[in-house]
C-alpha cells in the first residue's frame, strides 16, 4: 500500500507571551478593539490559535496582560505634597493615560485588574486620602467613587472620538439633545438650558470635574477643611 502524502499534524508553533503581547499591542493601536481578533492576532504572528490560547485562555486575559505590560512601561507623574493635590493629579493622570488606549474601556468596566504594574496607583491614592483624615472604609469609598468616574469619562471620550470621526467622514451623528420644540413644551427649564448645553459641553473640562469630585469627597471628612 503506498504511503500516504497528507501532512502529519504536530504540535503547534510556540509563541512567547511577550511576542504575542507585543504583537498584540500593534495590531490595537492600528485597528482598535473592533478590528481585532484571534484568529487574526494567529494569522500576524504566524502561529494556530492554539499557540495564544496555550498562554492566554481569552481575548480579555491577552487585554489584561497588554493593559499590564503597557502600565509597566508608564512614567509616574510628580506627585505633589499636598495630599488633596496628590488625590486630583492621580486621577487626571490616571483619565488622561487611559484614554490613550481606548480599548480598555470595556475590560476595566467588567472589573478586570491591570496587574502589579498599576498599583502605585491604588496604594498612591489610598495613602494621600489617610493622610486627609480619612478612614479606612472611607478612602476606599473615595478611591471607588474616582474609579467609577473614570470609567465614566473614559466610555464618554470614546464615544466623542468616535463621533468626530464619523462627522469628518461626512457621516454627522445626531445627539439626543436635537429636539423639536413641540417635543419641550411641557419641560420649561429643560427648554431653556438645553439651548445653553452645546456650548457647556465644550467648555467642559475633566480637570475640573475631578478637582469638584475630590473636594467634594473631602468636604464629607469629619472636621475637614472647606472645599476649596
Amino acid at each position: 500500500m503506498p504511503a500516504s502524502t497528507a501532512p502529519k499534524r504536530g504540535r503547534p508553533i510556540r509563541m512567547s507571551r511577550e511576542a504575542i503581547v507585543d504583537t498584540t499591542l500593534r495590531v490595537l493601536s492600528t485597528s482598535g478593539q473592533d478590528g481585532f481578533s484571534m484568529r487574526g492576532l494567529a494569522d500576524e504572528l504566524g502561529v494556530s490559535t492554539a499557540a495564544i490560547y496555550h498562554h492566554f485562555p481569552t481575548k480579555a486575559a491577552l487585554f489584561i496582560a497588554v493593559l499590564s505590560a503597557r502600565a509597566a512601561e508608564l512614567d509616574r507623574p510628580e506627585l505633589p505634597a499636598d495630599p488633596r493635590d496628590r488625590l486630583v493629579v492621580i486621577i487626571n493622570h490616571l483619565i488622561e493615560v487611559l484614554h490613550q488606549l481606548p480599548w480598555v474601556a470595556e475590560i476595566l468596566v467588567g472589573g478586570e485588574s491591570f496587574g502589579r504594574a498599576a498599583l502605585w496607583i491604588l496604594d498612591e491614592f489610598l495613602s494621600a486620602a489617610l493622610a486627609l483624615g480619612a478612614s479606612d472604609e472611607y478612602a476606599g469609598f473615595m478611591y471607588n467613587a474616582a474609579w467609577r468616574f473614570t470609567l465614566g469619562e473614559l466610555i464618554t471620550r470614546r464615544a466623542e472620538d468616535e463621533r468626530a470621526a464619523e462627522a469628518a467622514a461626512g457621516r454627522p451623528r445626531p445627539r439626543w439633545t436635537d429636539l423639536a420644540p413641540d417635543q419641550l413644551e411641557e419641560f420649561p427649564t429643560a427648554s431653556r438650558l438645553l439651548r445653553k448645553l452645546t456650548p457647556m459641553r465644550d467648555d467642559y473640562r475633566s480637570a475640573d470635574a475631578v478637582a469638584h469630585l475630590i473636594d467634594g469627597m473631602i468636604a464629607a471628612l469629619p472636621g475637614a477643611p472647606a472645599a476649596r
